[in-house]
């Protein structure tokens, strides 16, 4: 596990490949006309109760009305026939990394310079096929997410940005010669000078926490990322902020009003996480150090636990993160009918090549050579102890977050969309019922991030950012993989038109 994070967070800060934008077409409505999807039954989270027969009508991509009564619309009005199908709000992820290509080396390759164009062409219809019209892009590049929303097709995207340490996780994994270069926006630690001391030439002042959080707001993101990290496994030597930096760090997001998201995934390191009073962690906890071999959830761990909720922090499970390292090693991975639906058939072609299997043997070799079994189980074991965690919070009614952590690593066990729905599939797993888990994807989200008067519900006034579905998801979560169509700012796209293409 370990060793993959480090992969992962290498592939983070290495040059992305080289983008281009295609040329595509959106079925949908001409500007300034009017939708109405008829006799629908709408599901949405403030609801107590879906309801039936409903119509609804959407002008200049927002709802206008949700009502049983006919509406009247202008002539031309696109109309769709809703009888038999349920109408929700679009999904949101919380957490992806829009720049990054599943299974790629992070040193870049100009011969895979064409698979990851392709990606990029494709990841955002790949979100939209599952039905996510929303995402948050934690701690990515702004150029990742100007390739992202070039595309033709896209969820919403809104963007976090990186508050780092010098020094620290992510950027300790960055060569020293080049690392100031490639993340020049870090905070200073004074308590850290001793091993880490200010790079020769900057100026201190530009370093503070309110200088950094400034300029990052100045940049237009919602929320600032941390990171409580201080190692890996039995490293524990990676600086990490001081009491009082956290504290400045946390004074300056609220001036600002910014949301404070954290990365820490281990019980140490969330406890940090609680104590500094962050809005967010953006990890479940599945590092349980110390209290690995008990069974249930352990006093201490339902004490942290407790404490979030009763502080009322949101939380991430991000459950796909080690499941995703799981399926390295899980034979039919690569014979997954849904990734012909969301990888290109370059990509999807190159994983099963001896180059495209790198990470898989590189992680292999991290776990001493063990079979694939052993270390596909290896890495379920420690995905249990997060859908432990998840089912506690939930039965002590936390409202949990939608976050797939997509890609959180480079393996091809990641891919976006299909593991926005298999994060679903496992919070279900983990004991979370139907309802909780669309209201983890839908209104706890945009409620979180301060998006709730246009997103999260299927109400007047909001963005017509909508999913017609086949099945009810309140009754199965398969539902998700019945999407007939996503209406995106009020323009109706047929899901089977977002598939990856065939080369």
């Amino acid at each position: 596990m370990q060793g993959s994070q480090k992969v992962g967070v290498m592939a983070r800060f290495a040059a992305g490949v080289g983008f281009t934008v295609a040329s595509l077409t959106l079925a949908h409505s001409a500007a300034g006309a009017e939708l109405v999807i008829e006799q629908v039954t709408v599901v949405s989270p403030q609801l107590a109760a879906a309801q039936p027969k409903q119509n609804v009508l959407v002008r200049d991509g927002r709802i206008v009305s949700v009502s049983s009564k006919p509406v009247g619309a202008a002539a031309g009005a696109v109309r769709l026939d809703g009888r038999g199908k349920f109408l929700t709000p679009g999904l949101m992820d919380s957490h992806v990394h829009v720049g990054e290509v599943p299974g790629l080396p992070f040193v870049p390759d100009p011969a895979l310079a064409a698979i990851g164009d392709a990606y990029t062409r494709q990841q955002p219809r790949s979100y939209l096929y599952y039905g996510v019209t929303q995402v948050l892009n934690l701690a990515s590049t702004p150029d990742s997410a100007a390739a992202f929303e070039a595309q033709p097709q896209h969820p919403d995207l809104f963007r976090c940005g990186p508050a780092i340490v010098l020094d620290g996780y992510p950027s300790v994994f960055i060569d020293p010669s080049v690392r100031h270069r490639a993340v020049p926006d870090f905070i200073y630690e004074p308590a850290n000078a001793a091993k880490h001391p200010l790079p020769a030439g900057a100026d201190a002042a530009q370093h503070t926490p309110e200088a950094v959080i400034g300029k990052l707001a100045a940049s237009g993101v919602r929320c600032i990322k941390i990171f409580i990290e201080n190692g890996f496994g039995p490293d524990s030597s990676w600086p990490i902020m001081s009491k009082e930096t956290l504290q400045r760090v946390r004074a300056e997001t609220r001036k600002r009003g910014l949301l404070l998201i954290a990365h820490a995934n281990a019980i140490d390191m969330q406890r940090i996480a609680v104590e500094s009073q962050v809005d967010v962690i953006a990890h479940g906890l599945w590092n349980w150090n110390e209290y690995s071999t008990e069974q249930g959830v352990p006093p201490a761990i339902a004490t942290h636990l407790r404490e979030i909720h009763a502080k009322k922090i949101g939380f991430q499970s991000t459950l796909r993160v080690i499941a995703g390292l799981a399926d390295l090693f899980r034979e039919d991975t690569l014979k997954d009918p849904a990734y012909t639906k969301v990888v290109p058939p370059s990509l999807l072609a190159w994983y099963a090549t001896p180059a495209g299997q790198w990470f898989k043997e590189e992680m292999r070799q991290g776990m001493g050579g063990v079979p694939d079994m052993k270390a596909m189980h290896n890495y379920m074991v420690v995905a249990s102890y997060g859908m432990r965690a998840t089912e506690y919070l939930h039965d002590l009614g936390h409202p949990l977050l939608l976050g797939s952590d997509t890609p959180s690593a480079p393996t091809f066990g990641s891919q976006p969309g299909y593991d926005t729905y298999r994060e679903m599939r496992m919070m279900a797993q983990s004991g979370v019922p139907l309802p909780a888990i669309f209201r983890a994807g839908t209104l706890n989200n945009a409620r979180q991030f301060g998006l709730d008067k246009d997103y999260g519900t299927v109400e007047a006034g909001k963005i017509a950012n909508l999913l017609l579905l086949t099945a009810n998801p309140l009754e199965t979560l398969r539902a998700w993989t019945s999407i007939d169509r996503i209406i995106l700012h009020g323009s109706v796209i047929k899901r089977e038109s977002l598939a990856a293409p065939r080369e």
